[in-house]
């Protein structure tokens, strides 16, 4: 008897219980309802388990990772987290123009902290936030007036200010845009200390200055390289 009971906890945990719970009871929502054929896709945040609708506009595939979320899905539907199914938070997966940010990421500038914490300094001295410049480079993106090569997310021609991704496609999309704002910036415009750099050779694409403080610090790296494979 307790292997069965162990059985039942671990297909809670797993978040197929919810996807048998719906089968059993045969719920409808919003006039859909699963059946025995019906292909379910599992969450990448929180492990639920969601009916795969490719006839639905609601996406269900973070275009910049082409990975799984739930969020849009079941905010949807109109349903909420219970004890008996796992879901995500709507703002988990949204539209890029929906989403807000008041820190740098991690990843911005190569993850160079240095470089991020001048970039911080740049838009404070121009009595800006971090949204406004983001929210005025998401309009540049859709207009597509800024070159998608470099851009670390799948299908990035297919990306608009409209396109649901997760929060770290998100993350990577704003470190993608933080420097095109770097590197556009007239360097009167930058804190003195960061103006008298001289640029790496190896711009962006310096190994060195994840390992050498004293270089990261010293050499710009928000540039173009002018050495190396990555020119």
């Amino acid at each position: 008897m307790w292997q069965f009971f162990l059985s039942k906890i671990s297909i809670l945990k797993s978040g197929l219980f919810h996807v048998i719970l719906l089968l059993l009871l045969g719920t409808e929502l919003c006039g859909f309802r699963c059946n025995q054929n019906t292909v379910h896709l599992q969450c990448h945040a929180c492990g639920g388990m969601m009916p795969s609708r490719t006839n639905n506009n609601v996406p269900q595939h973070c275009l910049g990772c082409d990975r799984a979320f739930c969020g849009a899905y079941w905010h949807a539907q109109r349903l909420s987290r219970s004890d008996f199914h796992v879901v995500c938070s709507h703002e988990t997966f949204k539209p890029i123009s929906e989403r807000t940010i008041s820190r740098i990421p991690f990843l911005a500038h190569e993850t160079n902290r240095h470089e991020q914490d001048i970039t911080e300094r740049c838009i404070r001295q121009m009595g800006r936030t971090l949204q406004d410049v983001i929210s005025d480079w998401i309009v540049k993106f859709n207009n597509r007036e800024i070159d998608r090569t470099r851009m670390p997310l799948n299908h990035a021609e297919m990306v608009t200010a409209s396109t649901h991704v997760c929060n770290q496609c998100y993350d990577k999309l704003v470190s993608f845009l933080l420097y095109w704002f770097r590197v556009t910036m007239p360097k009167y415009l930058l804190p003195p200390d960061a103006a008298n750099r001289e640029d790496c050779w190896y711009g962006y694409a310096c190994r060195t200055q994840h390992h050498n403080e004293d270089h990261a610090r010293k050499r710009n790296h928000v540039c173009r390289p002018t050495r190396g494979s990555n020119i």
